[in-house]
């Protein structure tokens, strides 16, 4: 169950990779996007029980951290 939903900001790109941030105060959640690739890298989970959403205008990523898994958006 989503507990709360949390918005990430992209904080920098240069079109082929975005870093995007949790803009929650606390929460901590990082990850980058590669536009290329479609993959998406989980840099520091922050609250897990909140539902991420975010876009970067070319690219809108939302979902929950699942361990271990990789896969492509």
């Amino acid at each position: 169950m989503i507990d709360e939903r949390h918005v990430m900001v992209r904080t920098e790109g240069n079109g082929v990779e975005s870093l995007f941030e949790c803009s929650v105060e606390g929460c901590g959640r990082r990850l980058t996007f590669d536009h290329i690739g479609g993959r998406m890298t989980v840099l520091d989970r922050g609250y897990e029980s909140a539902l991420h959403e975010g876009s970067s205008g070319l690219a809108s990523v939302s979902g929950a951290v699942r361990t271990g898994l990789r896969g492509i958006l």
